[in-house]
Parts: structure tokens; sequence; C-alpha cells
């Protein structure tokens, strides 16, 4: 195995979370009186921070609305919405396979960190993994922050033994920033919906049979 741990963004990477996701930002906006748009729009809702992500999908730029959607989505992102993802096929192999080598693995999402540790229980990952580290409040998430201490939690000192796994320029670029390879799951969300640059990606899956083959599972 070339590396000594691996870390998973969660939703478009680990487990396809989008119905969840989607339903509790459509909750937030009627709550708070913001017309539906359109299906299609929600593709984009999915990778980057909570309150970009609403002003990408509904075009707000007032920022007391943008912390009201993102505090409302928050507060309505119930337990029984986690049973409405799904983990990607291979992917519960793949990991096991990791565990088994001994490599450490973690969790390294933007998603309140209460709400990532409670899906990875749902869909019975957590004994796999080391550490399971999300936002604080969910809201003001830094990924390179929440990496970091991923790493912590895992004990790992050096970000060269480490591969980044995320499906967002937002995921990539934290591994740039703290110095982990990167690979690019172009099935999820960020790099389907979009064409970004992937010059830092050392593997670009387009599938976890991609990704497992990469690390040698």
């Amino acid at each position: 195995m070339r590396y000594q741990a691996v870390i998973f963004d969660m939703d478009g990477t680990l487990i396809d979370t989008s119905p969840s996701i989607i339903s509790c930002a459509k909750t937030s906006m009627r709550l708070n009186g913001v017309p539906i748009p359109p299906e299609s729009e929600f593709d984009r809702f999915i990778g980057p921070p909570l309150r970009q992500c609403f002003q990408i999908v509904t075009g707000i730029t007032d920022e007391a609305l943008l912390d009201r959607l993102a505090d409302g989505y928050v507060a309505n992102f119930t337990p029984e919405l986690i049973a409405l993802g799904l983990v990607y096929d291979g992917m519960r192999e793949l990991v096991v396979a990791l565990h088994d080598q001994g490599v450490k693995l973690g969790v390294a999402t933007l998603k309140l960190t209460k709400y990532a540790q409670q899906t990875t229980d749902h869909f019975g990952l957590t004994p796999y993994f080391d550490a399971v580290c999300g936002s604080a409040d969910g809201i003001k998430a830094d990924k390179e922050a929440v990496m970091r201490d991923c790493m912590q939690q895992m004990g790992i000192t050096d970000p060269t033994q480490v591969l980044m796994v995320g499906d967002s320029p937002y995921d990539q670029e934290g591994a740039k920033l703290v110095g982990t390879d990167f690979a690019a799951a172009l099935y999820g969300y960020g790099y389907r919906r979009e064409q970004p640059d992937t010059g830092h990606a050392v593997c670009l899956a387009e599938d976890v049979t991609d990704l497992a083959r990469f690390l040698g599972c």
C-alpha cells in the first residue's frame, strides 16, 4: 500500500447523500419564503460550504437571508434524513479492504460533525474509521482545517503519506493546502456538474472500481 492513511470526503464520495441534502435545503427555503429552484439546479447545491450552496442555487446575495437559510438547514437536518442516502457501489468493500490492510481511514466533511458521525453509524461504517471529522457548526467550515483535525485524530503527522479522496474543487484545494495527494472522485457531484482543473490529482476515478484499482485493492 502506497499510503499510510486515506481520508474520504463524505457527500458525493463515500455516500450518495443527495436525497437528504436536497430535501433539507428545500425545507429551509420554504420556511424562509424562498422560491424552490428547478430540480436541475440542486446538483450545484452539494459540495460548497453551506451558505455558498444557497447562494449558488438561488442567486440570493442578502447576507442575512443566507444566514437564515443556512441556520434553517442545520436546524431541520434530522437523523431520519440520513436513511435516504446510499453507499456508492463497491465503497463498503473498499473501506473494509483498506482497514484489513492496516491503512488508517478518516472522513473529512463540511457536514456538521454529529451528522457525519450519525451517517457512518447508520451505514455501519464507523468501526472501520479511525476518525470522522466535520464542521463544528455546519456553516463556517474550512476543508483544510477539517482535514488537519482528521489527521491529528488519526495520529498522522506526514501529509505525504496521506491520500485525500473527494468529488469537488474544495476537496482538491484542501488537499493541496495540507500537502496530501488527491484522488478526484469523478462519479461524485462536483466533477459531474463541471470540469474543474484536476491537475493536482494523482488519480481520476470514474467509479469506485477505479479508485480501488489505484489503491491496489
